[in-house]
């Protein structure tokens, strides 16, 4: 008995090999690995499919497969090649007769296509996809009715609303949700605007500031509390948006698009978050559109 190690993945350009013909690649510390090239892949990027196999058990099969994953992750990144390993897992399933189907007429286990990493029994499975692409036409009479309505709001845009719009349109054009998320929550951040504290604030920091003066610090530590001090003079980003939401729009949404922020924050700082953000990333679009609007239906 001996197990295999599947790891499919997208790559943004295709290797130099034709669709269906193996290349067989020697990494240090892996077994021989066999890349194959698939389709292309939506929105972008080419299917490759990477296969070790020689495994005495599942485990050791897992471990070798998650190396690979995190080496071709690493390689996209640092090399700038764009790999997408994916989360290892499916969002396609089938019936129980399709899976007793498949067994009575191969003997072997069906599983689905996974985006990622997938371990399995030699010759005991039958690997089944399906790719599937859909678009949607613009009604020619609504489309110009949507730019009749909104040229007069856009005649007067802002640097802060036409960077809030750039960051939403360039959100529908990233094919992973994390990307997404984050820059629809920047497109909110965007246009709030850390306002300078009143006078009395700005005297108090201002004393404190020539206390620092006086003091002998290392030339770090000096720099680090200036800057914080500079940082003081204005309204903290929290503030900013709290404040816009809730003058904009409503107590209700500011506290929501703040539960979004902690979770970009967790996210971007703490990893905490990948392949959970499909509905966070549509609330988060709806709070940035409605934002945006509000501020251009103002006087």
């Amino acid at each position: 008995m001996t197990f295999c190690a599947r790891y499919r993945f997208k790559l943004l350009s295709p290797l130099q090999i034709e669709k269906g013909t193996p290349l067989d690649v020697t990494i240090p510390g892996l077994p021989e690995v066999t890349f194959e090239m698939g389709d292309e892949a939506h929105p972008m990027g080419h299917w490759v499919t990477a296969r070790m196999d020689g495994f005495e058990t599942e485990d050791e099969a897992r471990k070798a497969g998650q190396q690979l994953g995190d080496t071709l992750l690493v390689v996209g990144a640092v090399t700038k090649l764009g790999i997408d390993v994916g989360f290892s897992r499916s969002t396609l399933h089938f019936s129980k007769e399709i899976h007793a189907a498949v067994r009575e007429k191969t003997g072997r286990e069906l599983r689905t296509e996974t985006h990622g990493l997938m371990v399995y029994e030699k010759d005991k499975v039958t690997i089944m996809g399906l790719q599937a692409r859909g678009s949607a036409l613009i009604c020619s009479q609504e489309f110009e009715k949507r730019l009749a309505h909104w040229i007069k709001p856009s005649s007067a845009l802002t640097e802060r609303q036409r960077n809030c719009a750039l960051l939403i349109n360039d959100s529908f054009f990233v094919p992973q949700t994390e990307g997404s998320f984050i820059l629809r929550i920047s497109a909110a951040e965007a246009l709030c605007d850390q306002t300078v504290r009143d006078a009395r604030y700005q005297a108090a920091l201002e004393g404190l500031k020539q206390h620092l003066d006086g003091q002998t610090l290392d030339d770090e530590i000096r720099e680090t509390l200036q800057g914080t001090l500079a940082n003081a003079k204005q309204q903290s980003l929290r503030q900013a948006y709290m404040t816009k939401f809730r003058t904009l729009r409503s107590a209700c949404e500011a506290k929501a698009f703040d539960d979004l922020y902690k979770m970009r924050s967790k996210l971007v700082h703490d990893g905490i978050g990948r392949g959970t953000l499909n509905e966070a990333t549509n609330e988060a679009l709806q709070l940035a559109t409605d934002l945006l609007e509000a501020e251009l239906r103002q006087p």
